[in-house]
Order: structure tokens, then sequence, then C-alpha cells
């Protein structure tokens, strides 16, 4: 076997040892993107006359808000987008151009048939369930369009807690002097990182005018909004110019958070991601999708380094086969050439054979 050849023999290993460690990495990544999905609310609300981006704000506590203020940044929103010229969409379900959602939280001690705890309570407003679409063991998730206000969600543990059962749909709830019927059951992590994020404490969902009555304290330290991204970066710059906490808050476009060159781009950022330079408390489920993008950067980190001797190695490939194309066109040219010779001297030798 000439040197060449074992040469290339080697090459060939090393090219597709690299590609299947690149193809680990990439699939861990986009594991980690069905998992941990950020942008759901953009992925019910995309397509038909616009595209959609997912846009997150987290306050501090001494910009959080309150109705009123939700209210406020709603119309500001509206506004922005009569002033872009974008229209309803009637290919949108409920004709809606956009959606948004807020979320609030506080400490309720609630008690069932069983027994009672002390649960951590999110109070939502607006399409809450449509940015986070937990999953539902039993029941159904309450809507913001419910004339009741009387409907309560609860995950596993406060069901077991409650009433030592997951069928619980329909079970009074009862929180001080009222009682409350319970929607759904949702599930909780189960992944010990995921758990570190949503904590030992019980949890439950009601309205947020629900949950004010008893703590009027509680304020809403998030809001979501899935609007129309007529160009580039639209959504993202308009609630950065609305946004109420100012250079205070966090502002997050969850819009392919995921996806692979975002994520390497987001790799120089890794020092900044783990420092603690904010007194903002993020909600549970921040906290469990930044865990998730921390592992896929880390993931896709090492793909463009991988990707580099097999491009390389192709680029070399193109230029051989490129060279060996054009020896075999000037072969074949001169072939035809050579044929052509021949049969010119032919009919000459014919012409003139006396």
């Amino acid at each position: 076997m000439s040197r060449l050849k074992k040469l290339n023999i080697i090459l060939a290993a090393v090219n597709a040892a690299l590609l299947i460690a690149a193809g680990l990495f990439t699939a861990h990544t986009a594991s980690l993107k069905r998992e941990y999905m950020a942008d759901s609310a953009k992925q019910a609300w995309d397509g038909g006359k616009y595209s959609y981006s997912q846009i997150s704000l987290f306050f501090q506590k001494e910009s959080s808000q309150d109705i009123l203020g939700i209210y406020s940044l709603r119309r500001s929103v509206e506004e922005k987008l009569k002033e872009g010229s974008l229209t309803k969409a009637e290919d949108n379900p409920s004709g809606r151009l956009w959606i948004d959602c807020a979320g609030g939280e506080g400490l309720l001690s609630l008690s069932g048939s069983l027994g009672g705890c002390t649960a951590a309570v999110t109070g939502t407003f607006g399409d809450y369930f449509i940015f986070h679409p937990e999953k539902l063991m039993s029941g159904s998730y309450y809507t913001n369009d419910d004339i009741n206000i009387d409907r309560i969600i609860l995950d596993r543990e406060c069901s077991w807690q409650l009433f030592g059962s997951m069928d619980t749909v329909g079970m009074p709830v009862n929180i001080g002097n009222k009682v409350f019927y319970v929607a759904g059951v949702v599930e909780s992590p189960d992944k010990e990182s995921d758990r570190l994020a949503y904590g030992i404490t019980p949890r439950a969902y009601m309205p947020f005018e629900s949950l004010k009555a008893f703590d009027d304290s509680v304020l809403l330290n998030s809001y979501e909004v899935c609007l129309p991204n007529a160009v580039k970066d639209y959504a993202f710059t308009m609630m950065k110019e609305l946004n109420p906490a100012g250079d205070s808050g966090i502002i997050v476009d969850q819009s392919g958070r995921f996806d692979i060159v975002r994520l390497v781009k987001g790799v120089s950022e890794l020092p900044e991601s783990v420092m603690m330079n904010s007194g903002i408390r993020l909600p549970w489920y921040e906290n469990r999708i930044r865990g998730a993008e921390l592992s896929a950067r880390l993931s896709a980190a090492p793909v463009p380094y991988l990707l580099i001797i097999p491009a390389l190695s192709l680029v070399y490939a193109l230029f051989m086969l490129t060279k060996l194309m054009g020896k075999g066109i000037r072969a074949v040219r001169d072939k035809a050439e050579d044929r052509y010779q021949k049969k010119i001297s032919e009919i000459y030798f014919k012409k003139h054979e006396k």
C-alpha cells in the first residue's frame, strides 16, 4: 500500500470521528431544544400573514406591575403596532393580532379533604398557559375568558398532599374563607436539575385577581408577548423601548433560543451568564430554561472546531476532484481531436490516393 493511500485512509478515519462527535453534540443540543421549548406561544401563533417573535420581560421588585400597569403596557404595544401599520390578523385564532400574559407569585395556605399545604401560587394574567403549557395529568387549563375565577390548577405534589390523588378535577380547595375548584393537575419536574429551579414547595396556579385578594402585596414580575415580527428584531426592539423597568429589567427574545447558530454565538457570553448582577428573582421556568441553555451552549461550543478539518478536507477533495475532472476533460478533448485529425487524414488520402 502506498504512503499516500495510507494517509488518505487515516484522514478519512479522522474526518469520520470528528463528524460523529459533531453529530452527537448537535443531537444533544436538538434534544434540549425539544425538551425545553422556550417559544411555545410563537410555535402556536406563527404562520399565516405574519411570522412571530416571543419576548419576555422580567422586573425587579421595585418595577413590578399591578393590573393597571399591565393594561397601560398593553395599550402602548397596541399603539406601536398601529404605527407600524400591522393590522388585525384574520388568519390567527380569534382574529387577534398578538397575545400576552403576565405572572406574579405568592405563598398561600391551601387545604383539601385529606390535609393542607403551603403552596407557591402563581397568579396568572392573559393567555398564560399558551406561553407555559405545563403538562396536564388530568383536567384542563382555565382560560382568560372564563366567567368564574374560582378555578385553581395544582401540581402533583400539591394535589397529593391535599387529596392523596392526582384525579382531583372538580374537588374543592379551601383558601381562607373561600372555596376554589380544581380545574386540572399538572406535572412537576422529575430531573434533578429542573427540580433545583422548581423548588421543593408545592405549586399551584390561579387568576391573578384571585391571588391578589389574599395577598395585596403580590405584583406581576413578568410580562410576555407574542408579536408579529415585521422585520428582523422588530418585536424585540419595540419591547425594549416600552419596557417599564428600563435598564433595570431583563428582556429575553425566546424565539429560536436553542438554535445552534445562536448558541454558538452565545458561548462568548458564558462568563456573564453565570454572574449574579441583578436583583431580579426570575420565575422558576426561566431559571429552568437558563440551566438548559447553558448546557446547550457547552454542547454547541465544540461543533465549529470539530468541523474545521472535515471542512478543509472537503475543500481539498473538491480541489482534487476539479483537477481530476479537468484532466479527464483534457483527455477526452485530446482524444476527440486525435479522432478528428485521423478522420480528416483518411478523407484527404482517399481524395489523393493516386
